[in-house]
């Protein structure tokens, strides 16, 4: 049977990119088939590493804190609380909580791509794209 809600207790958080990364929307979760949607976390003084989306935009809603969102190529984007931003599809990107507080944040990239692995590429390092 399919399902069609997810806690987000319940899907085991991802710590390899910097903070704590939580995929409830996805072709492994609830069978979905053009998106992943999930929320991250970045504690204060903590940068996720440059990674980049090569098939899909990333979007992000921003819950709590305040931080830079870095472009590769583009430019760095101050963000905070009640801010929406997107990553274009093919930017290498980083974030850098630079607030007192931890970032929270609601997450969908779309579309797909062809597998998980494929989908978020890491660039190495911790430092700004």
């Amino acid at each position: 049977m399919r399902k069609y809600k997810v806690a987000e207790m319940e899907v085991k958080p991802l710590v390899d990119k910097g903070g704590e990364v939580r995929v409830m929307m996805s072709p492994k979760t609830v069978d979905a088939t053009q998106l992943i949607m999930g929320t991250a976390t970045v504690p204060v003084g903590t940068t996720v590493k440059k990674h980049v989306h090569d098939y899909g935009e990333e979007c992000f809603y921003v819950l709590q804190g305040k931080g830079v969102l870095y472009l590769e190529g583009v430019e760095s984007i101050e963000f905070s609380a009640g801010e929406a931003l997107i990553v274009p599809k093919g930017v290498p990107h980083s974030i850098e909580n630079t607030g007192d507080e931890q970032i929270k944040v609601v997450f969908a990239t779309a579309p797909l791509a062809p597998t998980a692995q494929a989908g978020h590429r890491n660039m190495g390092g911790n430092g700004h794209a």
